[in-house]
């Protein structure tokens, strides 16, 4: 199910590396548009932290972190969220990676149009059977639409 990355995202150290992270990332964005929390769970460590962009809380571990997501596609069955890079450097071991970009996310509420969205940070690590998310931090900028 590997996706095609993104033309534009600047590579930094380990190309093939770097162009891997972006295709596991490009599989999450995948995984989210199809609800597919088997393919969410195969990109996430099994300890992952998610620092939310707004007041939520912070969520450690995948089982929070998919049953949220379960809890979302059921609340908003529009929803979309989507992480775009800009950047991917891969460290001089080979084993870890940070990407950086922006993201958003669109949903509608009480018959309203919610847009979300803001720059994210991503703290990948190579394990046995490729790259997997182990932190991401979000800052959500900009926020339109929903009820104040």
């Amino acid at each position: 199910m590997a996706r095609t990355p993104k033309t534009g995202i600047q590579l930094v150290g380990d190309k093939p590396a770097a162009r891997a992270v972006a295709a596991a990332r490009g599989d999450f964005n995948a995984a989210l548009d199809m609800r597919n929390l088997k393919a969410i769970a195969a990109v996430l460590a099994d300890n992952v932290l998610l620092v939310p962009g707004d007041e939520a809380e912070c969520m450690v571990g995948r089982a929070a972190q998919l049953e949220a997501w379960q809890s979302i596609f059921t609340a908003m069955p529009d929803v979309t969220y989507v992480r775009s890079p800009s950047r991917i450097e891969v460290g001089e071991d080979g084993q870890l990676a940070a990407e950086t970009g922006r993201w958003r996310g669109a949903w509608s509420a009480e018959g309203m149009s919610v847009r979300y969205s803001g720059r994210y940070f991503a703290k990948w690590r190579r394990d046995g059977s490729g790259w997997v998310i182990e932190a991401e931090t979000f800052v959500t900028l900009k926020r339109a639409g929903g009820a104040d």
